[in-house]
């Protein structure tokens, strides 16, 4: 008996050790030959690969920690749970398939909407609780899909809506969740601006875009830094303090990417001339100011004011910001930024076509991760980028 409990107890520690060995060899294995995707054409053709495979089978998840040891414990504990970050980066992918287009994308697009929206009744399949503001990035991305019919999915994009309607006239703007309601979060301008905005062309509820504008305006007045005009992390609405840094780069992406999207909405809707004003006027300023931290081989550091590591997620997001704007207004310097940056993603694309080297999930104000990992946001972000 002895020995028979030994044994267990040495296949049990084993099996831990293999559990936490086995990603970190996984991850060094599919760095090999990191790069080697030096033809446009090819990288295009594999990071589109990759994002169909994504869509059809599920998008690996973004570690909800950085926890190296013991992760079994972990992963039990969060068995069959989604966590918030997993809809935005399903968004990132739903905004690559609608800009890789194509008749063969409408299957796989169904196929992976109908993980979130029952086809039956137009219904999110599970409702999103209050700290789901990321569902308003999906739905925004489902409204843009050529492959959606935005009159059988009013119903769940009808409860976005109402709920984050309800939330600005609780907090007189949108936290990015109730728990923290007195904290604004530069996500959240990119996460439900661009949706409130469409929301409102798409269903006709002008009153809407008052939201996304006043919101817009909250941040620009209170979160961004007077002179270098780039984004604090958050800010507090109590006394105004900004809060973490000004600069972290996903945060600069995230502002930039709610004011790009907006804007290029914003701009397909009749009227409302003084907002579009204002909101080419801040779109211009942010990326402008973003800009001049792009270094000249196309990275993006995690801290933009500082020397520090790159930030794949960062640099796609605000590739797509820059081709999205410069596009818009014509502008050759932004659509060359957005491809200096994508030339420096080559160097980032493992040989499988997964763009690597992304930032993990921020665990905190003033707390950021210090992994560099595959995210699919990241993927999703620099096909769109591409593809505009």
């Amino acid at each position: 008996m002895f020995w028979i409990i030994t044994t267990v107890v040495l296949l049990l520690i084993l099996f831990i050790f293999l559990y936490d060995f086995f990603p970190a060899f996984k991850n060094w294995l599919g760095r090999i030959k990191i790069g080697s995707l030096t033809d446009k054409k090819e990288w295009e053709h594999k990071t589109k690969l990759i994002v169909v495979e994504w869509l059809r089978k599920g998008a690996p998840k973004v570690p909800a920690n950085e926890n190296k040891r013991l992760k079994l414990i972990d992963d039990i504990k969060n068995a069959n749970k989604r966590t918030q970050i997993d809809c935005w980066q399903d968004a990132a992918l739903l905004k690559a398939a609608t800009a890789i287009g194509g008749k063969d994308m409408q299957e796989n697009v169904s196929k992976f909407l109908s993980k979130y929206i029952d086809p039956s009744n137009g219904k999110w399949n599970s409702r999103p609780q209050e700290a789901r503001i990321d569902f308003a990035m999906l739905a925004y991305e489902i409204l843009c899909c050529p492959y959606v019919d935005n009159a059988a999915v009013k119903p769940a994009m009808d409860y976005t809506a109402e709920r984050l309607k309800a939330m600005y006239e609780s907090h007189g703007s949108i936290p990015y969740n109730e728990h923290s309601a007195d904290i604004r979060f530069v996500d959240t301008v990119g996460m439900v601006c661009p949706f409130l905005i469409k929301y409102a062309k798409e269903y006709d509820s002008p009153e809407y875009i008052k939201i996304a504008i006043n919101q817009i305006k909250e941040y620009s007045k209170l979160g961004v830094h007077n002179d270098l005009k780039l984004p604090a992390h958050c800010f507090n609405t109590d006394n105004g303090a900004p809060l973490g840094i000004f600069g972290w780069a996903r945060g600069c992406a995230w502002w930039a990417l709610g004011l790009a999207d907006s804007l290029y909405t914003l701009m397909e809707i009749d009227g409302h001339n003084s907002d579009k004003v204002f909101l080419l006027k801040t779109t211009l300023e942010a990326v402008y100011s973003i800009q001049k931290y792009v270094k000249s081989d196309g990275t993006v550091q995690r801290m933009l004011t500082v020397n520090s590591a790159e930030d794949s997620s960062a640099a796609a997001m605000l590739a797509y910001c820059f081709a999205s704007v410069g596009k818009l207004i014509d502008d050759k310097s932004l659509l060359t930024s957005a491809d200096k940056i994508l030339g420096h993603l080559m160097t980032r694309t493992r040989r499988s076509g997964i763009i690597d080297f992304s930032q993990g999930d921020t665990r905190g104000i003033g707390f950021y991760s210090d992994s560099l990992c595959v995210m699919p946001a990241a993927q999703g972000f620099a096909v769109a980028a591409y593809k505009r």
